[in-house]
């Protein structure tokens, strides 16, 4: 269960642009709730998908920093594997 520090709302005093504030009011009212919970379901979803744009770039820099060798390795596993999720969806 999150501590009370993290379920506690903050109160934010931001400046954003009219026209920003134009789409997320558009948003919420689509949605139908008060443009403050829109704003943070927006910030949720932007923060988890850095998250994710983070994770994948690890991954890719990962699979970049490998030699032949590693890469042949791999290439090995991947196979075998394929071969292993068929004979199991196939019995």
């Amino acid at each position: 269960m999150p501590s009370t520090s993290m379920r506690r709302k903050a109160k934010l005093t931001v400046t954003i642009s009219g026209d920003v504030v134009k789409e997320i009011d558009e948003f919420a009212k689509e949605k139908g709730i008060p443009r403050s919970q829109a704003i943070e379901e927006m910030l949720r979803d932007w923060l988890l998908k850095s998250k994710k744009r983070e994770i994948e770039k690890d991954i890719e820099a990962y699979y970049l920093s490998l030699t032949e060798k590693e890469k042949k390795e791999d290439r090995e596993w991947t196979k075998i594997t394929a071969e292993s999720v068929k004979r199991t969806w196939n019995d």
